[in-house]
Protein backbone atom coordinates (compact mmCIF):
# COMPACT_ATOMS: atom_id res chain seq x y z
CA UNK A 1 0.00 0.00 0.00
CA UNK A 2 1.12 3.58 -0.52
CA UNK A 3 1.37 6.13 2.11
CA UNK A 4 2.70 9.14 0.69
CA UNK A 5 3.87 9.92 -2.96
CA UNK A 6 5.61 13.32 -3.50
CA UNK A 7 6.47 15.02 -6.83
CA UNK A 8 8.89 17.27 -7.89
CA UNK A 9 9.90 19.15 -10.93
CA UNK A 10 7.64 17.18 -13.38
CA UNK A 11 5.53 18.35 -16.24
CA UNK A 12 3.03 20.73 -14.50
CA UNK A 13 4.42 20.15 -10.90
CA UNK A 14 6.82 22.91 -10.21
CA UNK A 15 7.29 22.89 -6.36
CA UNK A 16 7.57 19.80 -4.06
CA UNK A 17 3.89 18.59 -4.08
CA UNK A 18 2.90 15.44 -1.12
CA UNK A 19 0.25 13.11 -2.25
CA UNK A 20 -1.09 11.20 0.83
CA UNK A 21 -2.69 8.38 1.68
CA UNK A 22 -2.53 8.54 5.14
CA UNK A 23 -5.28 8.56 7.40
CA UNK A 24 -4.12 10.67 10.73
CA UNK A 25 -7.50 11.85 11.77
CA UNK A 26 -11.00 10.35 12.93
CA UNK A 27 -10.25 6.30 12.80
CA UNK A 28 -13.74 5.83 12.89
CA UNK A 29 -15.00 7.99 10.89
CA UNK A 30 -15.64 6.01 7.51
CA UNK A 31 -13.72 3.36 9.17
CA UNK A 32 -13.89 0.93 6.61
CA UNK A 33 -12.10 3.36 4.12
CA UNK A 34 -9.00 2.98 6.12
CA UNK A 35 -6.30 0.09 6.44
CA UNK A 36 -4.12 -1.00 9.22
CA UNK A 37 -1.07 -3.19 8.21
CA UNK A 38 1.04 -1.65 10.71
CA UNK A 39 -1.69 -0.56 13.91
CA UNK A 40 -0.21 2.29 14.43
CA UNK A 41 -0.71 3.72 10.94
CA UNK A 42 -4.07 3.79 8.81
CA UNK A 43 -3.70 3.86 5.22
CA UNK A 44 -6.25 4.91 3.04
CA UNK A 45 -8.09 2.56 0.12
CA UNK A 46 -9.50 5.00 -2.32
CA UNK A 47 -9.06 8.88 -3.34
CA UNK A 48 -10.41 11.12 -5.93
CA UNK A 49 -8.92 13.66 -7.35
CA UNK A 50 -10.40 17.03 -8.73
CA UNK A 51 -10.02 20.25 -10.43
CA UNK A 52 -10.30 21.96 -13.87
CA UNK A 53 -8.66 20.98 -17.13
CA UNK A 54 -4.94 21.18 -17.29
CA UNK A 55 -4.72 22.15 -13.70
CA UNK A 56 -2.36 18.72 -13.30
CA UNK A 57 -4.90 15.98 -11.98
CA UNK A 58 -3.07 13.31 -14.73
CA UNK A 59 0.31 14.32 -14.42
CA UNK A 60 -0.10 13.01 -10.47
CA UNK A 61 -0.69 9.40 -12.38
CA UNK A 62 2.22 10.52 -15.29
CA UNK A 63 4.58 10.82 -11.92
CA UNK A 64 3.70 7.55 -10.30
CA UNK A 65 3.85 5.97 -14.08
CA UNK A 66 7.49 7.46 -14.42
CA UNK A 67 8.41 6.35 -11.73
CA UNK A 68 7.58 2.61 -12.71
CA UNK A 69 9.90 3.28 -16.08
CA UNK A 70 12.43 4.00 -14.17
CA UNK A 71 12.01 1.09 -11.55
CA UNK A 72 10.87 -1.81 -14.08
CA UNK A 73 12.42 -0.60 -17.10
CA UNK A 74 15.55 1.10 -16.66
CA UNK A 75 17.91 -2.06 -15.85
CA UNK A 76 17.38 -2.83 -19.27
CA UNK A 77 18.46 0.68 -20.78
CA UNK A 78 21.82 1.17 -22.30
CA UNK A 79 24.66 3.31 -22.08
CA UNK A 80 24.03 6.24 -23.45
CA UNK A 81 20.09 5.72 -23.68
CA UNK A 82 18.25 9.11 -23.21
CA UNK A 83 16.10 9.05 -19.60
CA UNK A 84 12.73 9.82 -21.59
CA UNK A 85 10.71 10.48 -18.76
CA UNK A 86 11.82 13.35 -17.55
CA UNK A 87 9.81 15.68 -17.84
CA UNK A 88 10.75 18.98 -15.81
CA UNK A 89 8.51 22.15 -15.30
CA UNK A 90 9.26 24.47 -18.38
CA UNK A 91 7.65 27.51 -17.71
CA UNK A 92 10.28 28.47 -15.24
CA UNK A 93 14.02 29.28 -16.01
CA UNK A 94 14.73 27.72 -12.30
CA UNK A 95 13.74 24.53 -13.44
CA UNK A 96 13.98 23.97 -16.87
CA UNK A 97 17.04 22.23 -16.44
CA UNK A 98 17.07 20.83 -12.81
CA UNK A 99 16.56 17.27 -11.88
CA UNK A 100 13.18 15.52 -11.00
CA UNK A 101 12.67 13.65 -7.64
CA UNK A 102 10.46 11.20 -6.99
CA UNK A 103 10.00 9.76 -3.58
CA UNK A 104 7.29 6.95 -2.81
CA UNK A 105 6.69 5.64 1.34
CA UNK A 106 5.05 2.39 0.88
CA UNK A 107 4.43 -1.17 2.72
CA UNK A 108 5.76 -4.73 0.93
CA UNK A 109 5.30 -7.87 2.96
CA UNK A 110 4.30 -6.03 5.94
CA UNK A 111 7.64 -4.38 5.85
CA UNK A 112 7.25 -0.49 4.98
CA UNK A 113 9.63 1.71 2.83
CA UNK A 114 10.41 4.59 1.18
CA UNK A 115 12.31 5.10 -1.80
CA UNK A 116 13.60 8.07 -3.44
CA UNK A 117 15.72 9.15 -6.82
CA UNK A 118 16.59 11.58 -8.80
CA UNK A 119 17.20 12.09 -12.37
CA UNK A 120 17.30 14.13 -15.49
CA UNK A 121 17.19 12.96 -19.11
CA UNK A 122 21.02 11.29 -18.70
CA UNK A 123 21.61 9.89 -15.60
CA UNK A 124 20.32 9.14 -11.88
CA UNK A 125 21.46 11.28 -9.77
CA UNK A 126 20.99 9.92 -6.32
CA UNK A 127 18.78 6.94 -5.39
CA UNK A 128 18.25 6.03 -1.72
CA UNK A 129 16.31 3.02 -0.30
CA UNK A 130 15.06 3.15 3.63
CA UNK A 131 13.12 0.33 5.18
CA UNK A 132 11.66 1.51 8.90
CA UNK A 133 12.24 -1.24 11.43
CA UNK A 134 11.37 0.73 14.08
CA UNK A 135 9.49 4.44 13.85
CA UNK A 136 12.57 5.52 12.50
CA UNK A 137 14.04 4.92 8.96
CA UNK A 138 17.15 2.78 8.83
CA UNK A 139 18.92 3.29 5.09
CA UNK A 140 19.38 0.02 2.51
CA UNK A 141 21.64 1.66 -0.02
CA UNK A 142 22.02 5.18 -1.34
CA UNK A 143 23.95 6.10 -4.46
CA UNK A 144 25.24 9.64 -4.89
CA UNK A 145 27.15 9.10 -8.23
CA UNK A 146 27.32 7.77 -11.47
CA UNK A 147 30.32 4.93 -10.23
CA UNK A 148 28.80 1.37 -9.71
CA UNK A 149 31.70 1.05 -6.94
CA UNK A 150 30.65 3.88 -4.79
CA UNK A 151 26.97 2.60 -3.51
CA UNK A 152 27.43 2.76 -0.21
CA UNK A 153 25.36 -0.15 1.72
CA UNK A 154 24.28 -0.88 5.57
CA UNK A 155 24.66 -3.75 7.51
CA UNK A 156 20.52 -3.90 7.42
CA UNK A 157 21.00 -4.99 3.33
CA UNK A 158 21.37 -8.68 3.69
CA UNK A 159 21.02 -11.79 2.38
CA UNK A 160 22.46 -11.81 -1.56
CA UNK A 161 25.08 -9.89 -3.92
CA UNK A 162 25.03 -5.97 -3.00
CA UNK A 163 27.41 -4.32 -5.74
CA UNK A 164 26.03 -5.01 -9.25
CA UNK A 165 27.00 -3.25 -12.05
CA UNK A 166 24.93 -0.20 -13.77
CA UNK A 167 25.41 2.56 -16.20
CA UNK A 168 24.34 6.13 -15.02
CA UNK A 169 20.84 6.06 -16.62
CA UNK A 170 19.90 2.82 -14.68
CA UNK A 171 18.93 2.79 -11.53
CA UNK A 172 20.45 0.58 -9.27
CA UNK A 173 16.89 -0.72 -7.73
CA UNK A 174 15.68 -1.69 -11.51
CA UNK A 175 19.41 -3.79 -11.65
CA UNK A 176 19.17 -5.50 -7.96
CA UNK A 177 15.66 -6.12 -8.42
CA UNK A 178 15.88 -8.16 -11.53
CA UNK A 179 19.38 -10.12 -10.18
CA UNK A 180 18.57 -13.40 -8.34
CA UNK A 181 21.27 -13.23 -6.41
CA UNK A 182 20.64 -9.79 -5.03
CA UNK A 183 19.30 -8.90 -1.42
CA UNK A 184 15.42 -10.24 -1.21
CA UNK A 185 14.51 -6.46 0.21
CA UNK A 186 15.56 -5.24 -3.15
CA UNK A 187 13.61 -8.13 -5.36
CA UNK A 188 10.70 -7.62 -3.16
CA UNK A 189 10.44 -4.02 -3.18
CA UNK A 190 11.43 -3.95 -7.31
CA UNK A 191 8.45 -7.17 -7.46
CA UNK A 192 5.79 -4.89 -5.66
CA UNK A 193 6.61 -1.97 -8.70
CA UNK A 194 6.26 -4.59 -11.03
CA UNK A 195 3.70 -6.89 -10.32
CA UNK A 196 1.50 -4.86 -7.71
CA UNK A 197 1.13 -1.14 -9.26
CA UNK A 198 -0.59 0.01 -12.46
CA UNK A 199 -1.49 3.12 -14.10
CA UNK A 200 -4.43 3.73 -16.50
CA UNK A 201 -4.10 6.91 -17.95
CA UNK A 202 -7.32 8.17 -20.46
CA UNK A 203 -5.96 6.63 -23.60
CA UNK A 204 -4.76 4.08 -22.32
CA UNK A 205 -5.76 0.07 -21.88
CA UNK A 206 -5.14 -2.91 -19.93
CA UNK A 207 -5.12 -6.74 -20.66
CA UNK A 208 -5.14 -9.61 -18.36
CA UNK A 209 -4.16 -12.31 -20.85
CA UNK A 210 -6.53 -15.24 -20.49
CA UNK A 211 -8.55 -14.01 -17.39
CA UNK A 212 -11.97 -15.97 -18.69
CA UNK A 213 -10.33 -19.32 -18.06
CA UNK A 214 -10.19 -18.27 -14.27
CA UNK A 215 -13.95 -19.79 -13.21
CA UNK A 216 -14.18 -17.51 -10.24
CA UNK A 217 -13.00 -14.20 -12.52
CA UNK A 218 -15.35 -15.24 -15.31
CA UNK A 219 -18.20 -15.76 -12.87
CA UNK A 220 -17.09 -12.71 -11.09
CA UNK A 221 -17.41 -10.54 -14.21
CA UNK A 222 -20.48 -12.90 -15.22
CA UNK A 223 -22.48 -11.40 -12.06
CA UNK A 224 -21.93 -7.65 -12.41
CA UNK A 225 -22.93 -7.32 -15.56
CA UNK A 226 -25.88 -8.99 -14.72
CA UNK A 227 -26.64 -7.02 -11.82
CA UNK A 228 -25.62 -3.68 -12.71
CA UNK A 229 -28.35 -3.44 -14.88
CA UNK A 230 -27.02 -3.39 -18.25
CA UNK A 231 -29.42 -5.74 -19.50
CA UNK A 232 -26.94 -8.86 -19.97
CA UNK A 233 -27.89 -12.17 -18.56
CA UNK A 234 -24.19 -13.58 -19.38
CA UNK A 235 -21.38 -13.27 -21.43
CA UNK A 236 -19.30 -15.38 -23.72
CA UNK A 237 -15.61 -15.32 -25.63
CA UNK A 238 -15.56 -16.93 -29.02
CA UNK A 239 -12.50 -18.34 -30.97
CA UNK A 240 -12.06 -16.63 -34.28
CA UNK A 241 -9.33 -17.18 -37.11
CA UNK A 242 -6.27 -14.65 -36.79
CA UNK A 243 -5.02 -13.62 -40.29
CA UNK A 244 -1.67 -14.93 -40.93
CA UNK A 245 1.63 -12.94 -41.84
CA UNK A 246 0.04 -9.65 -39.75
CA UNK A 247 2.32 -7.18 -40.62
CA UNK A 248 3.86 -6.53 -36.76
CA UNK A 249 7.38 -4.84 -36.86
CA UNK A 250 10.24 -6.61 -37.01
CA UNK A 251 11.58 -4.95 -33.31
CA UNK A 252 8.40 -5.92 -31.58
CA UNK A 253 9.05 -8.20 -28.28
CA UNK A 254 7.55 -12.10 -28.71
CA UNK A 255 5.78 -11.08 -25.75
CA UNK A 256 4.28 -8.57 -26.87
CA UNK A 257 3.70 -10.06 -30.23
CA UNK A 258 1.73 -13.12 -28.16
CA UNK A 259 0.01 -10.80 -26.41
CA UNK A 260 -1.89 -9.33 -29.44
CA UNK A 261 -2.56 -12.10 -31.36
CA UNK A 262 -3.95 -13.62 -27.95
CA UNK A 263 -6.38 -10.90 -27.99
CA UNK A 264 -7.42 -10.56 -31.90
CA UNK A 265 -8.39 -14.49 -31.57
CA UNK A 266 -11.28 -13.45 -29.43
CA UNK A 267 -14.25 -12.27 -29.81
CA UNK A 268 -16.74 -10.78 -26.71
CA UNK A 269 -20.41 -11.78 -26.84
CA UNK A 270 -23.14 -10.94 -25.25
CA UNK A 271 -26.49 -12.36 -24.45
CA UNK A 272 -29.47 -10.37 -24.18
CA UNK A 273 -33.10 -12.01 -22.95
CA UNK A 274 -35.91 -10.70 -25.67
CA UNK A 275 -39.53 -10.56 -24.70
CA UNK A 276 -40.56 -14.03 -24.99
CA UNK A 277 -37.56 -14.91 -22.42
CA UNK A 278 -35.04 -16.25 -25.70
CA UNK A 279 -31.31 -15.25 -25.03
CA UNK A 280 -30.56 -13.04 -27.89
CA UNK A 281 -26.61 -12.88 -29.00
CA UNK A 282 -24.57 -9.49 -29.66
CA UNK A 283 -21.26 -9.01 -30.55
CA UNK A 284 -19.66 -6.12 -28.92
CA UNK A 285 -19.93 -3.83 -31.10
CA UNK A 286 -23.55 -3.81 -30.87
CA UNK A 287 -22.75 -2.94 -27.08
CA UNK A 288 -22.45 0.41 -25.86
CA UNK A 289 -19.20 2.10 -25.41
CA UNK A 290 -19.60 2.30 -21.67
CA UNK A 291 -20.88 -1.49 -21.18
CA UNK A 292 -17.50 -2.11 -23.53
CA UNK A 293 -14.84 -0.31 -21.54
CA UNK A 294 -16.33 -1.49 -18.20
CA UNK A 295 -15.91 -5.14 -19.56
CA UNK A 296 -12.32 -4.22 -19.93
CA UNK A 297 -11.74 -2.96 -16.91
CA UNK A 298 -13.46 -5.51 -14.51
CA UNK A 299 -10.82 -7.86 -14.65
CA UNK A 300 -8.69 -5.77 -14.07
CA UNK A 301 -10.72 -4.30 -11.03
CA UNK A 302 -11.00 -8.17 -9.94
CA UNK A 303 -7.39 -8.71 -10.43
CA UNK A 304 -6.38 -5.59 -8.30
CA UNK A 305 -8.24 -6.22 -5.47
CA UNK A 306 -7.21 -10.12 -5.59
CA UNK A 307 -3.32 -9.08 -5.29
CA UNK A 308 -3.99 -6.22 -3.01
CA UNK A 309 -2.08 -4.00 -5.56
CA UNK A 310 -2.75 0.09 -6.41
CA UNK A 311 -4.31 1.27 -9.30
CA UNK A 312 -3.98 4.26 -10.54
CA UNK A 313 -6.62 5.55 -12.91
CA UNK A 314 -7.56 8.58 -14.82
CA UNK A 315 -11.05 9.22 -15.26
CA UNK A 316 -12.70 6.81 -13.68
CA UNK A 317 -16.14 7.92 -14.93
CA UNK A 318 -15.42 8.20 -18.40
CA UNK A 319 -18.32 6.30 -20.29
CA UNK A 320 -19.79 5.19 -16.68
CA UNK A 321 -22.86 6.08 -15.20
CA UNK A 322 -21.66 7.82 -12.01
CA UNK A 323 -23.55 4.99 -10.18
CA UNK A 324 -21.42 2.32 -11.40
CA UNK A 325 -18.36 4.67 -10.62
CA UNK A 326 -19.87 5.04 -6.82
CA UNK A 327 -19.95 1.18 -6.79
CA UNK A 328 -16.36 0.34 -7.96
CA UNK A 329 -15.32 2.95 -4.78
CA UNK A 330 -17.67 1.38 -2.65
CA UNK A 331 -16.13 -2.19 -3.03
CA UNK A 332 -12.90 -0.50 -2.86
CA UNK A 333 -14.02 0.83 0.69
CA UNK A 334 -15.35 -2.25 1.61
CA UNK A 335 -13.93 -4.11 4.46
CA UNK A 336 -15.45 -6.82 3.86
CA UNK A 337 -14.89 -7.10 -0.09
CA UNK A 338 -10.95 -5.39 -0.05
CA UNK A 339 -9.53 -7.90 2.68
CA UNK A 340 -6.35 -7.61 0.51
CA UNK A 341 -5.34 -3.74 1.15
CA UNK A 342 -5.85 -2.93 -2.51
CA UNK A 343 -6.18 0.75 -3.23
CA UNK A 344 -7.93 2.65 -5.72
CA UNK A 345 -6.53 6.26 -6.90
CA UNK A 346 -8.17 8.38 -9.56
CA UNK A 347 -9.10 11.54 -10.63
CA UNK A 348 -12.39 12.27 -11.76
CA UNK A 349 -15.02 15.82 -12.64
CA UNK A 350 -18.00 14.03 -11.73
CA UNK A 351 -19.36 16.04 -8.57
CA UNK A 352 -21.54 13.42 -7.75
CA UNK A 353 -18.44 11.27 -6.31
CA UNK A 354 -17.37 14.28 -4.10
CA UNK A 355 -19.54 13.31 -0.96
CA UNK A 356 -19.71 12.97 2.78
CA UNK A 357 -21.22 9.36 2.29
CA UNK A 358 -18.61 7.84 0.01
CA UNK A 359 -15.65 9.27 1.21
CA UNK A 360 -13.59 11.37 4.05
CA UNK A 361 -12.40 14.67 3.68
CA UNK A 362 -8.63 13.07 3.05
CA UNK A 363 -9.54 11.15 0.46
CA UNK A 364 -10.80 14.02 -1.92
CA UNK A 365 -7.72 16.21 -3.68
CA UNK A 366 -8.30 19.31 -5.21
CA UNK A 367 -5.84 20.61 -8.30
CA UNK A 368 -4.87 23.90 -9.07
CA UNK A 369 -2.41 25.47 -11.27
CA UNK A 370 -0.82 28.64 -11.60
CA UNK A 371 2.77 30.10 -13.64
CA UNK A 372 4.29 30.98 -10.38
CA UNK A 373 3.81 27.78 -8.38
CA UNK A 374 2.70 25.33 -11.19
CA UNK A 375 0.30 22.51 -9.73
CA UNK A 376 -0.92 22.17 -6.35
CA UNK A 377 -2.56 19.61 -4.67
CA UNK A 378 -4.97 20.32 -1.60
CA UNK A 379 -6.55 18.10 0.05
CA UNK A 380 -10.28 18.66 2.11
CA UNK A 381 -8.64 17.98 5.29
CA UNK A 382 -6.12 20.92 5.13
CA UNK A 383 -9.24 23.18 4.66
CA UNK A 384 -10.87 25.59 7.87
CA UNK A 385 -12.53 23.97 10.53
CA UNK A 386 -15.62 25.34 8.26
CA UNK A 387 -15.51 22.66 6.33
CA UNK A 388 -17.06 19.66 8.48
CA UNK A 389 -16.78 15.42 7.59
CA UNK A 390 -20.74 15.84 6.62
CA UNK A 391 -20.39 19.36 4.89
CA UNK A 392 -21.60 19.62 1.34
CA UNK A 393 -18.40 19.06 -0.74
CA UNK A 394 -19.79 18.89 -4.31
CA UNK A 395 -22.33 21.54 -3.46
CA UNK A 396 -19.12 24.09 -1.82
CA UNK A 397 -16.74 23.33 -4.11
CA UNK A 398 -19.06 23.64 -7.53
CA UNK A 399 -20.23 27.34 -5.90
CA UNK A 400 -16.04 27.78 -5.52
CA UNK A 401 -15.63 28.01 -2.40
CA UNK A 402 -12.81 25.14 -2.36
CA UNK A 403 -10.90 26.33 -5.14
CA UNK A 404 -10.12 23.86 -8.11
CA UNK A 405 -12.63 24.98 -10.62
CA UNK A 406 -11.89 26.54 -14.19
CA UNK A 407 -11.81 30.74 -13.70
CA UNK A 408 -14.20 31.15 -17.19
CA UNK A 409 -14.72 34.66 -18.43
CA UNK A 410 -17.89 34.40 -20.43
CA UNK A 411 -18.06 38.24 -21.86
CA UNK A 412 -14.53 37.89 -23.05
CA UNK A 413 -14.85 34.82 -24.93
CA UNK A 414 -18.37 35.45 -26.42
CA UNK A 415 -17.40 38.79 -27.26
CA UNK A 416 -14.95 37.32 -29.42
CA UNK A 417 -16.62 34.66 -30.88
CA UNK A 418 -19.45 36.87 -32.29
CA UNK A 419 -16.51 39.01 -33.77
CA UNK A 420 -15.63 35.96 -35.34
CA UNK A 421 -19.04 35.44 -36.76
CA UNK A 422 -19.81 39.30 -37.58
CA UNK A 423 -16.34 39.05 -39.80
CA UNK A 424 -17.04 35.44 -41.26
Amino acid sequence: MIIDFTVKNFRSIKNEQLFSMYADKKPKHHAGNISYIDKSIGILKTAAIYGSNASGKSNLIMAFEALRELVIESGDWKDGDEIDCYHPYLLSKSTSTQPTEFELEFFVKNNRYRYFIEFNSESILFEKLDIFLTSRPTNLFTRTADDWKNVKFSDAYKGGKKQIAFFKNNSYLSKAGNTPDSPEMARDVFNYFRKNTETLLRDQSLNIIDWELDTYTKAAVNHFLTEADFGINKFEIEKREVPKNLPFPASMPDDLRKALLNDLSKKECFYHESDDGELIRFTSNMESTGTNRLFKMLPIFIEVLKDGSVLFIDEIESSFHPHLAELLIKIFNDAVVNVNNAQLIFTTHDLSLMSSTLLRKDQIYLTEKTVENGSEYRCLEDFDSSLKDNSPFSKWYNEGKLGGIPKINYLEITSKIKEVLNNA
